[in-house]
């Protein structure tokens, strides 16, 4: 990287330290602005430290490497060049502050200063463009390079002059998707070059209009380079290098305005990363915190493996022998391959997965020193606050070191005593282990958002812990794995996918220089899944599948049919029941929260058995979900007779264990998962998932290629529970993947391979929504025992929100309202005390679609307001017990 200091730009601008580029806030009246020169090269220090921090070098010299075409000869000039560019774009990328509008306008210098007539009045950004493009030119004209090099050259030019040309804007699109400007009005702006040390003579300069930013408009080297034939094997190196570039570029700029603004003396040089005595915790902790890994470490230390078939006697002494047998399987595989980077771990629900993956996780931090962060990445914040804790449990980590990113997160003390430190932690995720969902993780890969982006060089030198990757629609597995495999090429990122019910997603996708496929870190799952401790823990019976299915009318009188059914099971179980005499735990799962509500009604009126009886829905709130869980956990359950009445919401990511279930049929993945909730730890005998058939499934997984072929094979589908067998269902999934992608008549991900190559941001991001379905938060202003707001009572004191024995809703809702219409001048300020506030926010929200009648229902109770919809009569509608009252809506599904 060339030494952009202050000399450089002084010697590059003779002038330049006439130029300004931030004023210091208004209460800093003492304080200079700061100089163009000094902005320009905090950028550059701060990019070159968050290189040096995260070992990037090596990954932005393989991307240019693998961006240059095969047929192009002197690779090494133009590997070096395109090095060159990538820092200058982040260097310049504020020179069109030179602009006098600005200078005069924005930061109020009235100095004498170079005026040029232009269009582009106080604007920087497109000023910048230029002038980056003008510098490179005058590189450009002393090299020495084929015709077909030199279109390439000038074009990744102009794709690295793009991030320079968006860093304010809050996401990077195509140059091609902007409204234009005539490229006369680029010409108008080389009167700035005389500014520069810039040796170009007049006819020079009218070569570069003329001939490198053409006569027509800012399109024309997009379209030269996209019709040159310039195809490789793979358009993800040079998508990604720009995209990278962004990364640097918006994220040092954020941290060197910050730096002046706050008047720091010191550049801030904590960025979350993995150090050694970090590391050595993790090891040693994982292998002797808890006994139960202290004794695979045993085995592993002596060389013995347990043979699955020797502990197929069903009781819990057995269960975790065979987990132990998992966990040392998968450590010894481990350290077999730990040069690679995809692999799959696929153990039976109740195996242990995620105490195997930080056994994992410590081998490779023991094996790879290249590792520094660790992303644990879920479907469902349930599972993300579960590990969290685990995590801490385990492997003894504070806060500090790690942290959960979501909506719903706490409030969690940070490494500093300066909120806007800890600010900026969050901001750019600074911790050595994040927990954060799906969404959030695989929105980084691909974004063209500025904000979310700023975390893609966070995600360089990894171990990235993914979990129920099957929980999306199978339409986006084959770009999840083409991420995933890029990913982990590029910017050296191991991968390990877990799940009971796991896709072979890396069979999807099969490209030259990628990644080699996924190490299977249980060689043959067989052994544990069909092993009875694990396949026949819970027995599934089909027999309710016998009762005709209801049409819409006669839903009801088939819920009183099933309750009666459920009641009849219930009893009989509690009456055998040795261990806990008249005791059951039971659990009926709906797909829809009308129906489940439905079935809940009938069986508060006709119950006289059950002890307790709960609701568990989207609607229910995070509080009370974590009664529900926390009850169904305490010992004091075990004595009583309780049915739980839910949703999909408890199938992953609620540590349960229920004694029945009765199901609503929907997809195998789905159906195996609510087993999973049912005797986890094989303590108990006659444990039974009873299945029915009640709900229209193709509703809800019409478009879910699973849904579909299991109609074709239904024959099969008890077969495949019962022997765990889910490939079998995978493989025609998969290949129906594949026989679509070969496909030149339908979409397919050829489209996503276009968008990469044409640089196509949005539509690349686009492209892999995992939730397409936009939704909305509604605030319920009712009041909460205050035993259940746990650790969030400190943020109500600093935020003097009143509270006894119970706190309304009312009050935090006012608080909200306040942050929101009462902005400071100090922007940061109002986000870190939005960010605060949030947290308590979740505990009164819950989400619904923002689509159909559902919503416009909702209005008439509710105002919208702050982008929520404030459930302002909620009394009618809504109880902190069982979520919404569905009874008065009409084929309503919620969330």
């Amino acid at each position: 990287m060339q030494n952009f200091d202050i000399p450089y730009f002084e010697k590059l601008i003779p002038k330049v330290n006439d130029y300004f580029a931030h004023l210091p806030k208004p209460e800093q009246k003492d304080r200079k602005p700061e100089l163009l020169a000094e902005h320009s090269a905090m950028v550059a220090a701060y990019a070159g430290k968050i290189v040096e921090v995260h070992h990037l070098d090596t990954i932005i010299k393989k991307l240019i490497d693998d961006s240059i075409p095969e047929k192009l000869e002197d690779k090494q000039l133009l590997a070096g060049t395109i090095h060159k560019l990538f820092w200058q774009a982040i260097a310049f990328h504020d020179l069109g502050k030179l602009n006098l509008g600005f200078q005069r306008n924005r930061m109020h210098n009235e100095a004498t200063l170079l005026k040029v007539k232009h269009p582009f009045q106080n604007q920087h950004s497109v000023i910048g463009v230029y002038l980056f493009l003008a510098l490179f030119f005058e590189e450009f004209l002393k090299m020495k390079l084929s015709d077909e090099e030199q279109v390439f050259i000038c074009n990744i030019a102009l794709y690295l002059s793009y991030p320079i040309y968006k860093h304010h804007s809050s996401s990077i699109e195509r140059a091609q998707d902007e409204e234009n400007w005539d490229n006369t009005d680029l010409f108008t702006l080389n009167p700035y070059l005389s500014l520069f040390n810039y040796p170009l003579n007049d006819e020079q300069i009218e070569n570069f209009h003329t001939c490198f930013l053409g006569n027509a408009n800012f399109n024309f080297l997009f379209d030269r380079f996209n019709e040159s034939v310039f195809k490789v094997e793979n358009a993800f190196p040079l998508y990604a290098l720009v995209k990278l570039n962004y990364s640097l570029l918006t994220a040092a700029d954020y941290l060197a305005t910050a730096h002046y603004m706050n008047d720091w003396k010191n550049m801030l040089i904590d960025f979350g990363v993995l150090n050694s005595d970090l590391k050595e915790k993790i090891i040693i902790n994982a292998q002797k915190r808890k006994s139960y890994n202290n004794a695979v470490y045993e085995l592993i230390n002596v060389g013995k493996d347990l043979n699955p078939d020797n502990y197929k006697i069903q009781n819990n002494e057995n269960l975790n022998v065979l987990r132990r047998s998992i966990a040392v399987e998968v450590v010894n595989n481990i350290r077999r391959n730990f040069d690679k980077k995809l692999f799959y771990i696929e153990a039976p629900t109740g195996g242990g997965k995620t105490n195997v993956s930080m056994l994992v996780l410590a081998e490779l931090l023991q094996k790879d020193l290249s590792i520094q962060k660790v992303f644990y990445v879920f479907p469902f914040t349930t599972l993300i606050t579960q590990t969290h804790q685990a995590l801490k449990d385990t492997l003894g980590l504070m806060d500090g070191e790690l942290m959960e990113i979501h909506s719903k997160a706490p409030t969690q003390k940070g490494k500093y005593e300066e909120d806007y430190l800890n600010y900026l932690d969050n901001l750019f995720m600074n911790y050595p282990i994040v927990l954060l969902s799906h969404v959030r993780f695989f929105d980084v890969l691909v974004t063209n958002n500025k904000e979310t982006n700023y975390l893609l060089h966070r995600l360089s030198n990894s171990v990235i812990i993914v979990d129920e990757i099957q929980s999306y629609s199978p339409k986006i597995w084959d770009k999840l794995v083409y991420f995933i495999k890029n990913y982990a090429t590029y910017f050296n990122m191991k991968f390990i996918i877990m799940s009971a019910t796991l896709p072979k997603i890396g069979d999807i996708i099969e490209k030259k220089g990628l990644s080699d496929g996924f190490i299977y870190l249980i060689s043959d799952k067989k052994k544990y899944f069909q092993n009875p401790n694990f396949g026949n823990r819970v027995m599934f019976d089909y027999s309710l599948l016998e009762w005709a299915k209801p049409d819409k009318d006669g839903v009801k009188d088939y819920l009183n049919r099933l309750y009666e059914f459920v009641l009849e099971k219930s009893t009989e179980y509690a009456e055998t029941n040795k261990e806990y005499p008249g005791s059951v735990l039971a659990v009926v799962e709906f797909i829809f929260k009308k129906t489940a509500g439905e079935f809940c009604s009938i069986t508060k009126c006709q119950n006289d058995f059950y002890d307790d009886i709960y609701l568990l829905s989207g609607t229910i709130l995070e509080p009370r979900r974590k009664q529900i869980i926390n009850h169904l956990k305490s010992l004091n359950a075990r004595n009583r007779k309780v049915l739980l009445i839910t949703t999909q919401v408890v199938e992953a990511g609620v540590d349960i264990d229920m004694d029945l279930g009765f199901k609503d049929k929907s997809i195998i993945d789905s159906d195996e998962q609510l087993a999973g909730r049912i005797n986890r730890n094989v303590k108990k005998t006659s444990c039974k998932l009873y299945m029915f058939d009640c709900n229209e499934e193709n509703i809800l997984y019409k478009e879910d290629y699973r849904y579909d072929l299991i109609q074709e094979i239904h024959d099969e589908y008890e077969d495949i529970l019962r022997q765990k067998d889910f490939d079998r269902l995978y493989n025609l999934v998969i290949q129906k993947i594949k026989e679509k992608n070969s496909s030149k008549y339908i979409v397919n991900i050829q489209e996503l391979f276009d968008a990469i190559f044409t640089l196509d941001f949005r539509k690349v991001s686009e492209s892999m929504a995992i939730i397409k379905q936009q939704t909305i938060s509604v605030f319920v202003p009712l009041e909460i025992d205050i035993q259940l707001i746990g650790e969030q009572t400190c943020v109500l004191d600093e935020f003097h929100i009143p509270y006894s024995e119970v706190l309304n809703g009312k009050d935090v809702w006012k608080e909200y309202g306040l942050i929101v219409c009462e902005q400071k001048e100090d922007f940061i300020k109002n986000k870190i005390q939005m960010k605060k506030i949030q947290s308590l926010m979740a505990l009164f929200t819950f989400s619904v679609f923002a689509n159909g009648k559902e919503i416009e229902i909702l209005k008439t109770y509710a105002i919208e307001k702050y982008g929520f919809l404030y459930l302002e009569s909620y009394k009618s509608i809504y109880s902190f017990e069982d979520g919404i009252n569905t009874s008065r809506f009409s084929d309503l599904n919620f969330l």
